[in-house]
């Protein structure tokens, strides 16, 4: 069976790694918990923003948990609206 790092890999979500071997190791240890942050401040989610999702529902397909993030924090950091002002 195949983890989700062979099924990104081969779908082309991963371009180069500086340790592939403990990357394997890991996924194969047992579930993987992986997040992505998104940036509550702009209009809406874009095309960008589509391979995140899939690398995410790939993640739980293969039995890993995903977690998508919205909201302050990820909002603050690199903020160049002013809102924080």
């Amino acid at each position: 069976m195949k983890s989700a790092y062979d099924v990104l890999k081969e779908r082309g979500f991963v371009e180069q790694t500086t340790d592939e071997r403990l990357i394997k190791a890991l996924f194969a240890a047992g579930p993987v918990t992986c997040y992505i942050g998104f940036d509550p401040t702009a209009a809406s989610l874009h095309i960008g923003s589509l391979v995140p999702i899939m690398s995410l529902a790939h993640m739980q397909r293969n039995g890993n948990k995903p977690i998508a993030l919205v909201g302050g924090g990820t909002g603050l950091i690199g903020d160049p609206s002013g809102q924080t002002e």
